[in-house]
């Protein structure tokens, strides 16, 4: 035997609520995997500046160790020639000595770094990543303040969920309504058995052959008239939590704009910052030539040098920091705001090749 049966619901108050509020869910869940990959994608940036910056870090100790130690090498000589003394060799071992610490430190910072990206990127654990470009400024903001907050409402995802939810809550509270309507079903049963032989028989004709089709129509009526005040309280509770979600849009829309301008003003003193890292860069630069002038001359110590080469690769190191936290805030902005076409720069850190 066969049997099926089919139900149509003809008035089903619950029926638009519920696609509604379904429809509403999927495009939730499109915007949430949207704003993980795009949280992803800083992410990943992030940890390729840092990389980039522990690259450049350690070239700038490799320089100032031969630097240093050059400078033993000369101390040495003047010792052994009677001009110099011990304490010029004892100052310049030191400085060596500190050089060869912070390469040590900053070897580490980029094995760090390469597992940190490789980590993000999904690579195999015997897959180490590698970066041979150097630190450059990635590019200008060229828009105002109230550009980026205005670019960062309209494409703000996180407002659109809010938005979402408030839609989901009214059409869940609907659906609850719904329950204590009345709701008419149109139900189609077809059944159809089918016989060979016989029972009962002491010879049965196994040539006997019947079957028996039945197809039946029918109305079917329900209404819940007293559930217990379920469905009222089902929709309020559904009310209630739309008016959370109003409030949590305008709480986000300021937490979004608070977000912008923080951004924003540290952008501009990232900016400022690499400026005057620079100029210390020269300064600095230009100081530790002048004291081996000096020191040359016989007028100064190795003190002053040693003094001076460190300043200046501290100053190296500000400047790389400088210009990896300015591209790092510029990605930032550039998440929060969904600006992609940032204005190009072709600036690089490179002492050959300085920034204007």
């Amino acid at each position: 035997s066969i049997s099926a049966k089919i139900k149509w619901d003809l008035i089903n108050p619950a029926r638009i609520p519920e696609i509604a509020s379904a429809k509403d869910s999927f495009e939730k869940a499109k915007y949430s995997y949207s704003i993980i990959m795009k949280d992803l994608k800083l992410e990943a940036k992030k940890r390729y500046f840092n990389l980039q910056k522990a690259n450049e870090e350690i070239e700038v100790a490799k320089k100032s160790i031969e630097s240093s130690t050059f400078g033993l090498e000369d101390a040495e000589i003047r010792f052994e020639a009677g001009i110099g003394t011990k304490l010029e060799i004892l100052e310049a071992k030191t400085q060596l000595a500190r050089d060869q610490q912070m390469l040590n430190t900053k070897i580490g910072d980029k094995k760090i770094g390469q597992r940190a990206l490789a980590e993000i990127l999904n690579l195999p654990e015997d897959v180490t990543p590698l970066i041979g470009s150097q630190t450059k400024l990635i590019g200008l903001w060229d828009k105002t303040l109230e550009e980026s907050i205005i670019a960062a409402y309209s494409m703000s995802e996180e407002l659109n969920n809010i938005l979402l939810d408030i839609s989901i809550s009214n059409n869940d509270a609907n659906s609850a309504l719904a329950a204590g309507q009345p709701k008419v079903s149109i139900i189609n049963t077809f059944t159809s058995t089918f016989n060979k032989g016989e029972l009962n028989k002491i010879s049965p004709n196994n040539n006997n052959e019947s079957s028996i089709f039945s197809n039946t129509i029918g109305l079917n009526a329900s209404w819940y008239i007293f559930d217990g005040g379920n469905s009222q309280s089902l929709y309020k509770f559904n009310k209630s939590k739309s008016e959370e979600a109003k409030l949590n849009f305008a709480k986000k829309r300021s937490q979004i704009r608070k977000e912008v301008e923080e951004v924003f003003f540290k952008l501009e003193s990232a900016e400022l910052n690499i400026a005057a890292s620079y100029s210390e860069v020269l300064s600095a630069r230009e100081s530790l030539r002048l004291a081996k002038l000096r020191y040359k001359s016989g007028i100064t110590t190795q003190r002053e040098i040693v003094n001076n080469q460190r300043d200046l690769t501290d100053s190296k190191v500000r400047y790389i920091v400088a210009v990896t936290n300015y591209n790092i805030l510029l990605a930032d902005l550039s998440r929060q705001t969904g600006v992609e076409n940032i204005k190009p720069c072709d600036i690089k850190v490179n002492e050959d090749n300085p920034p204007n």
